[in-house]
């Protein structure tokens, strides 16, 4: 009877919330931008480097406007970066290479406007996401590196790598936000805003190279990216 007696209890609680926005003032609001994704490192090989680019973050959100500058909605985001491992002794532009991450992110939001002047002012909001890694684990098996081959046959890269990358597939994100806003009109307005997402069950994805090889050596390497990151965005707000 508990599991029921929950159900029923949420269910109730989500028709009320659901009449309590229907009957006030909504907004849709959408933001775009880049930001930074950071990987830490530890090992022995140094000229083996991990970094991420192609970073995109985008967010589609509806907001409860309430008394005294207070909102609160549901947001829904989208992020995604490309993940290189990179020889840097040669020209990194012939040799990155690496898969896409995705992640997809829902939960609610609150926030708060203070007007500096009659039409512009700042924000502060903070969402809390539940988050889906798209990607799934994946074991190197050595020639991942060496696609590319010289004239004589020899890899490119004359490094292989084995081991594999472990992914973290739902996480819970806190993202705090500040911004600056412009009332274009009663109803529409525009953002820019500066947003950290902190991963509570960090890290996300760990790639552990337990054996590289390179002229007859071996060595380790270990990459973790936490789930934290920050984004710049630029944003506009519809109300109806």
């Amino acid at each position: 009877m508990k599991p029921i007696r929950i159900t029923l209890i949420a269910l109730f609680l989500l028709c009320l919330f659901d009449a309590s926005f229907a009957q006030s003032k909504l907004a849709i609001e959408t933001k775009f931008g880049t930001g930074n994704t950071k990987l830490d490192y530890l090992g022995n090989f140094n000229d083996l480097v991990a970094s991420t680019t192609d970073r995109f973050f985008f967010s589609l959100g509806l907001v409860k406007s309430l008394e005294k500058g207070f909102s609160y909605g549901f947001e829904f985001e989208y992020y995604r970066f490309d993940l290189y491992l990179t020889y840097t002794p040669i020209d990194p532009l012939s040799n990155l290479g690496g898969p896409r991450f995705d992640y997809f992110a829902f939960g609610p939001k609150v926030q708060k406007d203070l007007f500096v002047f009659p039409k512009a002012g700042l924000s502060f909001s903070t969402a809390l996401h539940l988050t889906n890694n798209a990607q799934s684990d994946y074991e190197y098996s050595g020639g991942e590196l060496q696609a590319i081959r010289l004239p004589n046959g020899q890899p490119r890269i004359p490094v292989e790598i084995y081991g594999q990358r472990s992914i973290e597939e739902l996480a819970i994100h806190i993202k705090p936000e500040i911004g600056l806003f412009y009332d274009l009109t009663a109803k529409s307005r525009l953002t820019l805003s500066a947003k950290w997402g902190l991963d509570l069950r960090e890290p996300s994805i760990v790639i552990d190279l337990n054996r590289i090889e390179f002229e007859n050596q071996t060595y380790q390497n270990k990459y973790f990216f936490s789930g934290n990151y920050f984004s710049t965005l630029l944003g506009y707000r519809y109300s109806f």
